[in-house]
């Protein structure tokens, strides 16, 4: 297996990447998205996508709150905007799959361009804005698939001026939540708290904010596990009383997280141009959502799942936020910087680090930092 994985490596690479890489990336990735479609629907291109790319071995696997996850590396939202990429994921060696963000109305988008490359900072710029299709019509693509690995759907409130206003901007949260309702193929929601692009900023990464949005999800009688996308760029402090807001109405887990929205950060290595706006994701977000994994994890301990998101680019970084305390992680930008087969070299990564630490499965993994 790791020798296919270093030829699509080299083939990506060497010529792919070079290529992509001078051209737009929103082109680029929309293109990505159609192949995605296509392969999708060719049972044929599924299986010699697995061929090349997946990696299983049940020393990965973990049932997490009634869910089962094969492996523990998943896609995060904001690729798969639409639900449009799901039934390729699993051939892809993705151990779950993360949709949206989604909104109860449909959003264009922020006005171009949405997405900058910071090659040397190993880092996009990003200014989506939550441009989805509206959660009726992705939630009716989604339930015409066949179930293969866990989803999760993102839910966020439409971008508008009109849901500014903190009790019309929760009345939009918990109707696109009512249209997710009652689906099968969806095992858990997202609620996007920390969307930094759009109109009026984080509104409900306060702990008093949080706990109304909270009370009107949890009064409209929520039928799935419920998870926080959690923002970076706040204090200690202030993410604490998030968590307890959040133990409070027994939300299942936190997902760290989402953008960083520090341009003086010093790992951002390029002068980002000022015409062009939005947060950064990759490695600027690494150090950031690694302390609050750890912080998360000596103050929560197993009671909360957490699902470590931000800067992994190989197995190394992957096993670095399990061993913080994450049970499951998410990527985006390391697959656009190393390739698509870097999910599977993820996976066999891992296995050989769980090994060399004495480990049988990845659940002993699991917050290894905090035993010593």
């Amino acid at each position: 297996m790791k020798y296919r994985h270093a030829l699509v490596r080299f083939f990506y690479v060497h010529i792919v990447k070079k290529i992509f890489f001078l051209q737009d990336p929103e082109r680029v990735h929309d293109r990505m998205v159609r192949m995605s479609v296509y392969i999708g629907k060719n049972q044929l291109l599924r299986k010699l996508s697995a061929y090349f790319f997946c990696y299983t071995n049940p020393m990965l696997g973990q049932q997490i709150k009634g869910i089962y996850f094969s492996n523990p590396v998943g896609l995060a939202a904001g690729f798969d905007k639409d639900g449009y990429v799901y039934p390729v994921l699993e051939s892809v060696g993705f151990g779950f799959s993360e949709i949206g963000t989604i909104t109860h109305s449909a959003y264009e988008g922020n006005p171009t361009p949405r997405l900058y490359r910071l090659p040397r900072s190993r880092a996009i710029v990003v200014n989506y804005g939550l441009k989805n299709e509206g959660a009726t019509r992705i939630i009716d693509r989604i339930k015409t698939y066949r179930k293969t690995i866990p989803c999760i759907v993102s839910i966020g409130k439409t971008n508008c001026s009109s849901t500014v206003d903190e009790t019309a901007g929760i009345t939009d949260y918990v109707r696109g939540l009512e249209v997710c309702k009652g689906v099968a193929h969806i095992d858990a929601y997202e609620i996007n708290i920390s969307c930094p692009n759009t109109f009026g900023g984080e509104p409900f990464t306060t702990s008093e904010k949080l706990e109304k949005l909270l009370q009107a999800i949890v009064k409209s009688r929520s039928d799935k596990p419920l998870i926080l996308k959690m923002p970076i760029n706040i204090t200690w402090d202030m993410h604490r009383e998030l968590l307890d807001v959040a133990r409070k109405y027994k939300v299942w887990g936190v997902n760290i997280g989402n953008l960083n929205k520090d341009r003086s950060d010093p790992t951002i290595q390029e002068k980002i141009p000022e015409d062009i706006r939005g947060s950064v994701s990759g490695k600027p977000t690494w150090e950031r959502s690694n302390e609050l994994i750890s912080r998360t994890y000596a103050y929560c301990g197993s009671e909360m799942v957490i699902i470590g998101t931000g800067g992994i680019f190989c197995a190394e970084d992957a096993y670095e936020k399990i061993k913080r305390g994450a049970s499951l992680v998410q990527m985006i930008t390391g697959m656009i910087y190393e390739g698509p087969q870097v999910v599977g070299e993820i996976n066999y990564g891992l296995v050989q680090l769980l090994k060399a630490d004495g480990y049988t499965s990845v659940r002993d993994a699991i917050g290894a930092y905090h035993r010593y």
